[in-house]
């Protein structure tokens, strides 16, 4: 099959810190070109791939990223996996599945895919598809012996919950390792700084083996998000590292541990609870062999290629004539006789 991806303008594929979608689309393309199919990578500059070929894009401008990607796209595409939303939303005369990474898809396409199958149907109202994101289980390091620390991982914003995970510090009186980009300094200041100090530290933006090293010493990781997260790829990090991943039943969380019901809180005393009786909590092992056989990129691509399949089997994309995609095409196209545009 000669697939299309379609990454974003912001980060490089593969990301090399915070980069959820970029790691997405690297881990299946990889995998892709694995079982021996052609994928071509369209992506920001500086992405490194085993893609068949990369096309980096030359513009910041979403209007001439389209235009770029409809003068280089090659022939006989098989099938388009946008995760970005310019190409389905010109409806391109190539079946297009236009994949969500977070929580709605603003514009109407003709496929829609989304990370859960809560987001499916709260944000999609049950139109399109859900697919889960999946991991590369031997890019995390797995250990059984754990560190007497407990660790957030994630952006530090007020939907995050860090202010909880504190309070689930020191209700406990445990260590806590704060990580994770610091995007709202006004929440910062007022909420997290002036906790800081020998029992609760923040060690800035992490990423690669510093990441991993993180994941697989701490004795939980605190997964304190307020609001309704799409799907909480942390989560799954938790597991594949062997280690308990405490979170609140928001959004996509309740579907990703619904397997692991001891995981999910509703307060941060009854995540306090859990941390101090840890014994009872899945093993490492258990927690490693949930993600493997769930969330797994290998899971990830097969569920993929079952849609890929069920698309171009179905029918289920409807070839339209006046649209973006053509008109666009049509201006790019080189006039006769040497003549103007």
């Amino acid at each position: 099959m000669r697939i299309a991806q379609i990454s974003t303008n912001t980060i490089p594929v593969p990301p090399k810190d915070y980069g959820g979608t970029q790691r997405d689309v690297h881990y299946l393309t990889e995998e892709l070109v694995k079982r021996g199919h052609e994928v071509f990578l369209f992506a920001k500059k500086g992405s490194t791939s085993k893609a068949t070929q990369t096309f980096e894009y030359e513009s910041n401008d979403p209007k001439e990223q389209l235009d770029f990607i409809i003068k280089n796209l090659p022939p006989d595409i098989d099938i388009i996996h946008d995760h970005y939303g310019i190409v389905a939303k010109a409806n391109p005369p190539i079946p297009t599945i236009c994949q969500s990474h977070s929580k709605g898809i603003k514009s109407r396409v003709q496929i829609p895919v989304y990370v859960s199958k809560f987001i499916l149907r709260k944000y999609g109202k049950s139109r399109g598809y859900a697919v889960y994101n999946g991991i590369r289980m031997d890019d995390y390091t797995f250990r059984t012996d754990k560190q007497n620390y407990m660790l957030f991982l994630g952006r530090l914003i007020k939907e995050k919950g860090v202010h909880l995970a504190i309070k689930v510090a020191k209700k406990t009186g445990k260590r806590l390792i704060i990580a994770g980009t610091l995007n709202d300094k006004k929440y910062y200041n007022a909420k997290i700084k002036p906790h800081l100090g020998k029992k609760i530290r923040y060690v800035g933006t992490v990423g690669g083996e510093r990441k991993r090293e993180l994941l697989a010493n701490a004795s939980c990781v605190l997964f304190t998000s307020t609001w309704n997260e799409p799907f909480g790829l942390v989560l799954v990090e938790s597991m594949a590292s062997g280690t308990p991943v405490l979170g609140f039943r928001k959004g996509g969380v309740a579907e990703v541990l619904r397997g692991m019901p001891q995981l999910l809180c509703r307060t941060t005393s009854g995540m306090a609870a859990k941390v101090k009786n840890r014994k009872r909590l899945p093993t490492a092992r258990k927690l490693r062999r949930y993600a493997r056989t769930r969330y797994s990129d290998i899971i990830m691509t097969d569920s993929f290629l079952k849609l890929y399949r069920k698309v171009l089997d179905n029918n289920l994309y409807k070839i339209k004539k006046n649209t973006l995609w053509n008109r666009r095409k049509a201006k790019l196209q080189p006039k006769p006789n040497g003549e103007d545009n």
